[in-house]
């Protein structure tokens, strides 16, 4: 029998142009097929995967076509290539592009960060870093800033440390700046006589969500010249490649130069042969034209010429943006709020919200929604289910990002209503402690990230970095959703832990879910992209405490090994 399929394939005229097989064998494969969960070779040709299994499952295959048994990885583990559905390649860059210090470690190619804490070792730090930046007219920016690890910093105090150079403090979450007199006027504001911006405040340097607009005008092209956007791309593609991540989503291209301008800056760095990483671009609702011009940016954005490009994609995604940024502490809480009796902010107004969710939903488009607290959780419920109502799309796919905070019942109601979420882990690890003190009080504060509740609602669940908001490294994201321990050693709502197989399809199936892709990535499957995670060791194998510790050895991306090369 296996000697008529062998002559009946060489007979085929597709036969001679078919790529022989190149078959990986390895100590395990974990293929998030449940059908097929394990396996331990997989046979590659042409960027595709073409068979699961075992080299004697293969034979068929083995008598059929010429090949080539490849045993590198015959020590080691693979997962289906990685995927981050959330982060900002061209935000990562501005933010690498400053000098780091933060409350807490990181680990970054080339430079290690020791945490700083306290007001006055936060300005010590600040003061030296500026001083050894040297002389000059340009700005110093630092990024990292945290108000509730460093103490309150205004305008005043950085005109303190430095009253001529340009001072900038880059909150912890991005979505905020502190700056001092001598960077006001570089900015370009006179606050004797400019009328404050929305969410600006010039008596304190404070520009804060949508004033941070305001402020980026100026940033973004001291931040990315061509010179520092290229090398900071590629240290973004470095990153990502480390934490074994194969495919990641833009979410929100276009807000800085224009969707077509950054699409050619990301091809520039993603299409080329040495990069072992695809980009699916999300463009922001936030970067739309007037009325009077959207018809016409909508169909050049439907017309976009990026579909084409192998490894920098478009599809039919729009991301909005409804609550403020966890991290800076402005989502929108329901009662009881925050115990300084301070309030969120809105990134869109709700009513401006609805109406652009309605403008997509109507076109067909999938949305995705950056959502933080509970407050706003109820506000896009509310648009979502009218939206269901008035024109019930079916597998609508809406997508809630980050969910810092939601109750038991909204993620009820979010099953309910077909939402997808792609959660943010990191928040319980980085802030538990420090917002059950500060801002929600414990049990708010240890429920955060609550991911263990949109698993048991059935909600399709993935989880995301938002780098630089979580390091790019899915295992970590996988290891804080599985623990729920934080970064002072202390586990919160046990009950909201998920499974390490649970974490695993959070970053690898689920995660392609909520972009439309798990036809093509998410899982190990004859006729999917032959995209690989290579591990040292099983997630499955180790103490679940230990998976954040797994060595990466690399990835293969479309059947081509891209071993990790240390700097």
């Amino acid at each position: 029998m296996r000697l008529l399929i062998a002559l009946l394939v060489a007979a085929s005229p597709l036969a001679t142009l078919a790529e022989p097989l190149r078959i990986y064998t390895a100590r395990s494969i974990i293929t998030m097929d449940e059908s097929l969960p394990r396996a331990t070779a997989v046979a590659v040709a042409e960027g595709r995967i073409v068979a699961v299994g075992d080299l004697d499952s293969m034979g068929a295959w083995r008598e059929a076509r010429d090949h080539v048994i490849d045993h590198r990885f015959a020590d080691k583990v693979l997962l289906p290539g990685l995927i981050d559905n959330h982060l900002h390649p061209l935000m990562a860059t501005m933010l690498l592009n400053t000098r780091w210090i933060t409350p807490q470690r990181w680990s970054l190619p080339g430079r290690e960060v020791e945490p700083t804490r306290g007001r006055s070792d936060y300005l010590d730090q600040v003061a030296a870093a500026a001083a050894e930046a040297g002389a000059g007219d340009e700005p110093f920016i630092t990024w990292g800033y945290h108000e509730l690890w460093h103490g309150v910093v205004r305008r005043a105090d950085l005109d303190r440390i430095a009253p001529h150079r340009p001072v900038i403090l880059w909150q912890r979450s991005f979505h905020e700046v502190v700056v001092n007199s001598a960077a006001l006027q570089w900015l370009g504001f006179d606050p004797a006589v400019d009328e404050e911006p929305i969410d600006v405040d010039f008596e304190q340097g404070l520009f804060s969500e949508r004033g941070l607009s305001a402020a980026l005008g100026r940033l973004v092209p001291f931040l990315l010249t061509p010179e520092r956007r290229q090398a900071g791309l590629e240290a973004v593609r470095s990153i990502v490649h480390q934490g074994g991540v194969t495919t990641i989503a833009d979410m929100g291209v276009g807000m800085y130069f224009g969707l077509e301008p950054e699409a050619a800056l990301l091809r520039a760095t993603f299409d080329g042969e040495s990069s072992p990483v695809r980009i699916v671009l999300v463009p922001a609702a936030s970067s739309l034209p007037d009325a009077s011009e959207r018809d016409a940016w909508l169909q050049a954005f439907e017309d976009f010429p990026a579909a084409a490009s192998p490894k920098v994609r478009i599809g039919r995604h729009m991301k909005l943006l409804a609550d403020g940024g966890f991290f800076a502490q402005y989502m929108r809480m329901n009662p009881p709020g925050y115990i300084d009796g301070h309030k969120g902010k809105w990134l869109t107004p709700p009513a401006e919200l609805e109406a652009l969710a309605r403008l997509f939903w109507d076109r067909g488009y999938q949305l995705h929604v950056h959502v933080n607290g509970d407050e706003g959780m109820d506000v896009v419920l509310n648009i979502l289910e009218r939206l269901l109502t008035a024109n019930p799309l079916p597998d609508h796919r809406t997508t809630l990002h980050h969910v810092g905070f939601a109750t038991n019942d909204q993620l009820r109601r979010a099953g309910r209503l077909g939402a997808v979420i792609s959660a943010q882990p990191y928040y319980i690890w980085a802030l538990g402690d420090l917002y059950a003190a500060q801002g929600l009080g414990y049990d708010r504060a240890s429920q955060m990230s609550r991911i263990g509740a949109m698993v048991r609602n059935g909600i399709p669940t993935s989880l995301h970095s938002d780098f630089t908001m979580a390091p790019a490294a899915p295992l970590t994201l996988a290891w804080v959703a599985v623990n729920r321990v934080t970064s002072e050693g202390s586990l919160m709502a046990p009950p909201e832990r998920i499974t390490v197989e649970q974490a695993l399809r959070a970053v690898t199936i689920d995660a392609a879910f909520a972009l439309r892709m798990e036809q093509e990535i998410g899982s190990i499957v004859a006729g999917k992209r032959a995209d690989f995670t290579v591990l040292e060791a099983g997630p499955l194998e180790v103490a679940p405490m230990q998976v954040k510790d797994i060595p990466v050895w690399g990835t293969v991306f479309e059947g081509r090994p891209y071993p990790i090369v240390s700097p």
